[in-house]
């Protein structure tokens, strides 16, 4: 019987693994979608400083 108990124990706690793996592989996909949204905001904040600095230095305002 310990053995049959080892056994089922030992299968709980692979069960309760996956379900960790399981959730942490769920947050680290949203954690990159966020990465990637985040990535296209920063693309576009430096497309609108080199515009602007391109703009500046066409009116001879650039230091």
């Amino acid at each position: 019987m310990s053995t049959l108990k080892d056994v089922i124990a030992a299968m709980k706690e692979v069960l309760l693994l996956t379900d960790k793996v399981e959730r942490a592989g769920k947050v680290l996909t949203e954690i990159s979608q966020e990465l990637r949204e985040h990535d296209r905001r920063l693309v576009r904040l430096e497309t609108l400083v080199e515009v602007a600095r391109s703009q500046a230095r066409l009116t001879g305002k650039a230091k």
